[in-house]
Parts: C-alpha cells; sequence; structure tokens
C-alpha cells in the first residue's frame, strides 16, 4: 500500500512538472499579438496589436523602404515574406522568446530579436532603458539582417552576424562605446552567449570588424565567409589570428 502511494506521489509531481514545462513555454508557439492586425507587402508580413497603428506603420514603411536594399546587398532572392511581430511591451517579447522563464533573465535593454527568420520587437513608441524611438526604429533593419542570415546561413557566429547587423542597419559605434571595453579576444569572438555579447561591447566590436573586412577585402569576400564558402584560409587567404591582428592594428588607427 505505501510502495502503491509513493508512485502515486511520483507520478502527480512528474505530471505537474511536465504541466508546468508545457505551459511555460507556450507563449513561444504563439507569437502573433493577441488581437493581431496585419500589414502585408511583398517582402514582409508584420502582425501588431491593436492601438499600435502609429508605431506599426512606421516600422512597416522602414522595413518596406529598406528591404530590397538589403536583400540586394545579402544577394538574397525569396519570394517569402520575413514576418515581423511588434508588441507594446518589454514582457511580452520576453516570453515569446523562450517562455515566461525569459522575464527573469532578460536585459533591461532588450527590444528585439530574430528566430528562425523572424522578427520579434517591441514598438518604437516602447519606453526602453537606454534606447529612443529612433534607435528601437534602427533596430528593425538590424534585426531583418539577422532573418536573412538565418536563412543564407544559421551556422554563422554569433559576432559574425552581429556584426553584419549593426553594419548593414548602419548602426556605428560611438568611440566611447569602443573606449569603454577592451578589445575582444579571439575566445571572445566566439562566445554564442548574448548576455556576455553585450556585456563585452560586442554590438560595436562586430560593428568594427565586419567594417574593417569590407574596406580592406572588399564586400564579396565579406559575403563570401558569411555565406559559408569557405573559411577565412579560403576567403580572405590569411588564418583568422592573422585577420584578427590586423584589425587590432586598424583600431589603434
Amino acid at each position: 500500500m505505501k510502495k502503491k502511494s509513493k508512485t502515486n506521489k511520483t507520478l502527480i509531481v512528474v505530471i505537474a512538472v511536465l504541466a508546468l514545462a508545457i505551459i511555460q513555454t507556450l507563449p513561444v508557439f504563439f507569437l502573433k499579438p493577441i488581437g493581431n492586425k496585419t500589414i502585408v507587402d511583398k517582402n514582409i508580413s508584420l502582425y501588431y496589436e491593436p492601438g499600435d497603428e502609429k508605431g506599426a506603420k512606421e516600422v512597416f514603411d522602414l522595413l518596406k523602404a529598406k528591404s530590397d536594399e538589403i536583400r540586394t546587398k545579402m544577394e538574397y532572392q525569396s519570394d517569402i515574406p520575413t514576418e515581423v511581430y511588434i508588441y507594446k511591451t518589454q514582457k511580452q517579447l520576453a516570453i515569446r522568446e523562450a517562455g515566461f522563464i525569459t522575464l527573469a533573465i532578460a536585459p533591461s535593454w532588450h527590444i528585439g530579436d530574430s528566430h528562425n527568420g523572424n522578427i520579434m520587437m517591441v514598438s518604437p513608441y516602447t519606453p526602453v532603458k537606454g534606447h529612443t524611438h529612433d534607435t528601437i526604429l534602427t533596430a528593425t533593419l538590424h534585426e531583418l539582417v539577422h532573418a536573412i542570415v538565418y536563412r543564407i546561413n544559421p551556422d554563422l557566429s554569433y559576432f559574425w552576424d552581429n556584426g553584419l547587423a549593426t553594419y548593414l542597419a548602419q548602426q556605428k559605434p560611438e568611440q566611447n562605446e569602443l573606449n569603454s571595453h577592451p578589445v575582444p579576444s579571439i575566445s571572445d569572438m566566439h562566445t554564442e552567449n548574448g548576455l556576455k555579447f553585450g556585456e563585452m561591447g560586442g554590438y560595436a566590436f562586430s560593428y568594427k570588424y565586419i567594417e574593417y573586412l569590407d574596406k580592406t577585402y572588399g564586400w564579396e569576400k565579406v559575403l563570401a565567409y558569411a555565406s559559408g564558402k569557405g573559411n577565412y584560409e579560403e576567403i580572405f587567404n590569411k588564418s583568422e589570428e592573422t585577420i584578427y591582428q590586423e584589425w587590432g592594428e586598424f583600431l589603434k588607427s
């Protein structure tokens, strides 16, 4: 009898844990905002919350104006529009990324992300620490590049992916952003941890890295590496270590 009672308790605990896991991850499968409205174009399908018409239209108009240019730059051709989800609060964005647990770990400055080739953003009218209406708008272009990179080469490193996104979105860093952090090591540049990347000044340094490669070796080689057409030796005829040393000198200048 005791053994059966213990088995029942264990089963209840297992069922409860599974139920909590399902509940915690449910938002990930429902990306569209509640009661969503839609704006559609050949390259963009945007979903937004009622009451956020102004912010949604500004995001849509910017993406519509720039998507052809960015697609051309990335040599990306597809009839499939990029899906864009706009939320009025950071909490709504956070739970769509990894479930309710994300509320405990999402940084205060977080405004958007790209998963599986889509874009998730807060509205440009959402109050966010360290951001303005305009920086949120510009960040939608950053996420558009991420969405395209995912379609072209989902295995591209986090550093390269963000370097391309900041560079093509023209999110040029201020000098003080570079001066306030040490230059990342090659090991740091290989991190796939988003929090570590942000804390080490990764957005600023990855921009400068792509800028250096573009100015020195040309966009054709940058795109070839980004598209997974070869390694450093095959694309740049130099090792990653040599490129890193050259980049260090570029930063000093």
